[in-house]
Parts: C-alpha cells; structure tokens; sequence
C-alpha cells in the first residue's frame, strides 16, 4: 500500500473520514438528546412532515410594521448665490530641490 505524509494508507485514511462523519452527524447529537439537551432537537422534523409547535411568547405586532410609512424626497432648489473661485494655490516644490 501506499502511505501518505502522515503515515496511514489510503484505506486507514477513508476509515477514519468515515468514523469521524459517524461521530459528527450521528452519535454526537443523539447524545445530547439523551443527556439533556432538549433545545437540540427541538427543530426537528416529526412524523408527517409537521414542524413542532412553538410554545414560547408570541412576537409583539408592532414590530413587524415597517418604521417609516412613506419616504419624503428632499426638496432641491437652484442655487442663486455667486460662489467665488478656489484660490489658487502655487505649484508644488521637489522635495529633492
């Protein structure tokens, strides 16, 4: 077999890729279901397709409503005033001079 930098071959390496998804997506949350943690399955699918009820406080009405009801355009006038030009300003010097 061929080994790989770490040492394992290829076969070893796909062994322990699978006991790790395994562990990950399998006996991991299951067993936090198990010691306790409730809230981890909570959004979990049921029998039927049906979404668990949510039994907590209901969301206040108010603060689905949008904040502001009708956006008012700013209303642009002409300028008449006389704008004086920008000074001119000397050409600027080589540091090196």
């Amino acid at each position: 077999m061929i080994k790989n930098r770490s040492g394992l071959t290829i076969l070893e390496s796909l062994a322990v890729m699978a006991v790790c998804v395994v562990l990950l997506w399998i006996v991991i949350p299951v067993g936090m279901i198990r010691l306790g943690w409730k809230e981890a399955g909570v959004m979990v699918v049921t029998e039927g397709d049906k979404a668990p009820e949510y039994k907590g406080a209901p969301i206040d009405p108010k603060l689905l409503k949008p904040r502001v009801d009708e956006i008012q355009k700013p209303r642009v006038l002409r300028d008449s005033q006389f704008l004086p030009k920008a000074p001119t300003t000397p050409p600027k010097k080589s540091p090196f001079e």
